[in-house]
């Protein structure tokens, strides 16, 4: 057996075990199996070169000599898929991994916000509660308003970052759920102080509202409420509150009216709260009208649509 022999036969073993040991892997990683199956071509192919040469040298037959170019094109063919099939592969690799990261570093950061609210509404709670402890040591009836003024307007904005850190998505709150805790808060403030009342709330559900319109709204609404309750109703005098919220055309409308005895309307801005909410109607670069007909009519409109919207 010559040495050319020798070498062939040598080189069929090796790319006979290199077929093996692709099938091995083939079969326990089925991910690889693109481009395992062009390795096991490129393995296979030269065991042809091998027989047709150890025939040529060893037998001296050349029948297999005739296709030997035609399965060295082949061969180059292959190889050339191969280094294709691989370059993409490996850039889906690496475009799935950017994909991982972005999605994480998002998770990471929705994490921080959601923090971040947490503890916005925890320190707005001790300052509640604080001003619990002041209210509950005055005697004086003119500063115990004020503060139960300032406090709900910190409940308002403290409702909002709740309802945030509690929901999956940081970009917009449910509407219904604010003006239900905001509402809440507002008829155990100043029910117990005339039962007469009625309240009635007509809000339209499953409203949403981006985060950086909610506060304003919630706000305004605390305001106006708060207005009807301190203002419209004298002595333990019967009345009605209504509050309506809703969609019309491409417009949110917030109605808050009362049957009482009416008020007269600060033109100058000197009311403080009449001056917050006419400075959060711009904010939300709304209109609010003022009716003042067997009771007060406050009627606003805003955008449904942010021009603006928070970015995260």
């Amino acid at each position: 057996m010559n040495e050319i022999v020798l070498l062939n036969v040598l080189s069929l073993l090796i790319n006979l075990m290199a077929t093996c040991m692709i099938l091995n892997v083939l079969i326990k990683k089925p991910s690889f199996r693109g481009e395992g199956t062009i390795l096991i071509l490129l393995a296979i192919i030269p065991c042809y070169v091998n027989f047709s040469n150890i025939f040529e040298h060893g037998l001296m037959i050349d029948y297999f000599d005739d296709y030997e170019g035609f399965f060295k094109d082949l061969y180059a063919m292959f190889i050339l898929i191969f280094l294709y099939v691989h370059t993409v592969k490996k850039e889906q690799i690496t475009r799935i991994g950017h994909e991982h990261q972005i999605k994480s570093d998002l998770k990471l950061k929705s994490k921080l916000l959601t923090e971040i609210h947490h503890r916005v509404n925890n320190n707005l709670q001790i300052i509640s509660g604080l001003m619990d402890l002041q209210i509950n040591s005055e005697n004086d009836e003119k500063l115990t308003s004020s503060l139960n003024l300032i406090q709900n307007r910190i409940k308002a904005i403290a409702s909002v970052h709740k309802l945030i850190y509690g929901s999956p998505n940081l970009l917009f709150v449910n509407l219904n759920q604010i003006f239900n805790s905001i509402l809440s808060n507002l008829k155990i403030t100043y029910l117990k102080e005339n039962s007469e009342i009625e309240f009635r709330e007509l809000i339209e559900d499953e409203l949403e509202l981006d985060l950086d319109r909610a506060i304003p709204i919630g706000l305004i609404l605390n305001e106006l409420v708060s207005n009807c309750f301190r203002h419209a109703f004298k002595n333990g005098q019967k009345g009605i509150i209504e509050v309506s919220f809703g969609k019309l055309s491409n417009e949110f409308v917030l109605v808050v009216r009362d049957n009482g005895s009416g008020m007269e309307v600060d033109l100058d801005n000197k009311g403080i709260g009449l001056m917050l909410v006419r400075n959060l109607v711009k904010q939300l670069r709304g209109n609010l009208m003022i009716s003042i007909k067997e009771g007060v009519i406050f009627e606003i409109k805003f955008p449904q649509i942010n021009a603006n919207p928070i970015e995260i």
